[in-house]
């Protein structure tokens, strides 16, 4: 997440965007200082706009050095636990697992060794690959995603939350239908 995180940022600079951090408390008092507002607030989305269906899930990797792996392998259908892994030059991340409503972010030691044996199970060559150390990830979900328009006072809000475990893969085209909410398109 972080090469694709920096990717985006460097987008947005190039575009002449900016990134201003602040806390938000409340998408009224946003909407007086501007006109069109995304609310991407993942988990913070559930108290920003009081939705009670935005749940954390808790997921686990593990991050090990790469012992020569190009392909990418990912166990279906998902379940509270299963085998997948994605390599990167020097390292691999071992998945995964979801927990509903679970909001530790500390690595459990006998969840990463689960997830260690259901890798190697299918890519034997994992074995002896050293590990890296633990991630741990709150993923906002909802039953389903809130992509939708809310007028706030004399500001467009577009909602764009509680996309789970597949907030990447489905990030551009929720982003582009997101703009177009947005610019009333």
């Amino acid at each position: 997440m972080r090469v694709y995180l920096e990717y985006l940022t460097g987008r947005l600079a190039a575009a002449g965007g900016r990134i201003v951090l602040r806390t938000v408390s409340s998408l009224t008092d946003l909407a007086a200082e501007a006109p069109l507002i995304v609310n991407c607030a993942g988990l913070g989305a559930g108290e920003l706009t009081g939705d009670d269906l935005v749940r954390p899930i808790r997921g686990q990797h593990v991050i090990v050095d790469n012992p020569g792996l190009e392909e990418f392998f990912i166990e279906a259908p998902f379940t509270p636990a299963w085998a997948a892994y994605w390599p990167y030059p020097e390292h691999v991340v071992l998945g995964g697992t979801q927990s509903t409503d679970n909001t530790s972010t500390e690595p459990d030691p006998e969840i990463g060794e689960q997830i260690l044996r259901r890798c190697i199970e299918v890519e034997p060559r994992l074995h002896r690959a050293r590990v890296r150390g633990h991630q741990v990830g709150l993923r906002p979900a909802r039953p389903a995603v809130r992509l939708e328009v809310e007028q706030i006072g004399a500001a467009r809000c577009v909602h764009n939350y509680g996309h789970g475990g597949s907030g990447v893969t489905l990030s551009w085209g929720s982003a582009h239908t997101a703009a177009a909410l947005l610019l009333d398109e």
